[in-house]
């Protein structure tokens, strides 16, 4: 072989070589792109991700436009929303959950779904769909301060034209409305945590001490005084009580005694679904811890609710005390001028203003729209007239007895009660 025939075969050889390399270079750069491509469009900014992320808002504003649409052509001439129209409007609306919306609706705020999206209706008309920003929805905003800071459970309303001073109303996903009680953190000593139960509890005491009813404590007797299971469970649902209110600087109690959309004439009638608000049939004829057993069933947005013990009642009077909506005579000595009793008289001039003479005579419940309650014992439905309301929350004097989760030592039953009820007769 020639040196010319040699030279050759190793420019051959080496021509391969340099081909193989080349091959897996490419091969490298090409898998780097796919990754390259495949983060590009599925990672978190991904393309995909950005198109599905826009798909999604786009649904949620069209669904929501729906429901503009809806209100806006609900507005009656005095440019309020009738909610005859609107529910008119709301059944003619493309993908409305008619189950889930709880149509027809009864009152506003509430919340309907459509397309799958809950949308929120305001008292004013105003819409918001989920997801949105509350922080830049005045209604949704809830005023606080450094004593006290109200939270706000999934799919609950800010009732719109209440704050901390005239009273905090929120309404929740189930139409039932609740009033903020303030209890200011200021009154804990310093080292104190949310697990310092007794400290807690000690402190309360002492705030409210000129309401503590002295044959009354927050102690457990029996299953049958308010259906807990034993002492370790009461004092279970205590403690979170007090953790609850030490560190949010308060608690929500019912705007309205708990009513029925049932009237209930005797301790054997069907006990039906609770509920807290206006124009129901008070809650009546019950066991304590009957009671307790459907306020239970009020629990809303992850939160739980029951009877109120009875250093919250202590609580809610000294609330109402150090707002200056009402002085500790008529919190204490005398509530005529705010309450429903026997032998007094005043007007009552809701539209819905439902009574009744006889609260064990089926049959018995009135309709007039305006009238004057006379000087004997009349049971009114809930919120029936704003004269017997304080800091938004009615009927806390008189009409009907409130359990709690107290022990009376000096009640037969065992189970205490408090606010009066209309058969007391003020001197």
């Amino acid at each position: 072989m020639t040196k010319l025939e040699l030279k050759i075969k190793r420019q051959e050889k080496n021509n391969k070589g340099i081909t193989l390399i080349a091959l897996v270079i490419t091969i490298i750069v090409l898998l780097i792109l796919a990754g390259i491509s495949i983060a590009t469009l599925t990672g978190e900014n991904g393309v995909l991700t950005k198109a599905n992320t826009a798909k999604v808002e786009n649904e949620k504003a069209t669904a929501k436009e729906k429901v503009q649409i809806a209100v806006m052509g609900s507005f009656g001439d005095d440019k309020k929303i009738d909610l005859g129209t609107l529910n008119k409007n709301l059944n003619q609306v493309e993908g409305i959950d008619k189950e889930k919306s709880n149509l027809p609706i009864t009152s506003l705020p509430t919340t309907v779904v459509v397309d799958d999206y809950k949308i929120t209706i305001g008292e004013k008309g105003q819409v918001t769909v989920e997801g949105e920003n509350l922080e830049t929805n005045d209604e949704q905003t809830l005023p606080s301060t450094a004593d006290t800071k109200p939270f706000l459970p999934e799919g609950a309303q800010r009732v719109e034209g209440t704050d901390l001073d005239t009273g905090l109303v929120i309404k929740d996903k189930n139409q039932n409305e609740w009033v903020w009680v303030e209890v200011p953190k200021s009154i804990y000593n310093e080292s104190t945590t949310s697990t310092n139960y007794t400290e807690i509890e000690t402190a309360m005491q002492n705030y409210a001490s000129n309401y503590r009813q002295s044959d009354y404590t927050d102690t457990f007797y029996s299953t049958d005084q308010h259906s807990f299971a034993n002492e370790t469970e009461y004092n279970d649902w205590k403690n979170s009580m007090l953790s609850s209110v030490f560190e949010n600087g308060g608690f929500y109690i019912g705007r309205y005694e708990i009513g029925t959309d049932t009237a209930r004439f005797a301790s054997n009638n069907t006990l039906t679904t609770p509920l807290i608000q206006r124009d129901k049939y008070p809650y009546n004829f019950i066991s304590c811890s009957q009671a307790q057993t459907l306020a239970k069933q009020l629990t809303v947005g992850g939160k739980t609710s029951s009877l109120m013990f009875g250093i919250q009642w202590d609580l809610v009077l000294k609330f109402i005390e150090e707002k200056g909506a009402k002085t500790q005579a008529e919190l204490k000595s005398n509530s005529s001028s705010w309450g429903n009793y026997y032998k007094i008289s005043f007007d009552v001039k809701r539209k819905q203003g439902f009574y009744t003479t006889s609260p064990t005579t089926s049959g018995s419940w009135n309709t007039t729209n305006n009238y004057t309650k006379p000087g004997s014992r009349i049971l009114l439905t809930t919120g029936a007239t704003d004269r017997n309301s304080v800091l938004g929350i009615y009927d806390l004097a008189g009409n009907v007895w409130e359990w709690t989760l107290e022990r009376a030592t000096s009640s037969n039953s065992l189970s205490a009660y408090r606010g009066g009820c209309l058969r007391r007769q003020w001197s």
